[in-house]
């Protein structure tokens, strides 16, 4: 799961230029949606509701790990230095699960 956060999953185009129906899949994507989807789930239950709010719409975990890195870019300030230590124990703790699922 963790390679599906850092590079992210790319679905083959069809001959218009656009990915397959789900009903066309072969078992190679689906298992790469099956692990984007996990990735995804893992990240999420991680996250308050405040910060699931903040990150917004995206298609991919990969996208969700990169807008939880722009939102938390330049947080440490002393002022808030105790979140960002509590936000990098949360993100030490997801990936964590994620090396423990494999």
């Amino acid at each position: 799961m963790w390679m599906i956060i850092k590079i992210g999953i790319t679905l083959p185009l069809d001959s218009s230029g656009k990915p397959p129906s789900c009903e066309n899949w072969d078992t190679s994507i689906i298992k790469k949606v099956k692990a984007n989807a996990k990735a995804t789930c893992t990240l999420q239950c991680g996250l308050t509701k405040e910060e699931l709010n903040r990150v917004g719409p995206f298609l991919s975990s990969k996208e969700l790990w990169e807008k939880l890195i722009e939102l938390h870019e330049g947080t440490s300030d002393t002022k808030e230095s105790k979140l960002a230590s509590q936000l990098h124990a949360r993100i030490q703790d997801l990936l964590n699960d994620l090396h423990a699922i494999g």
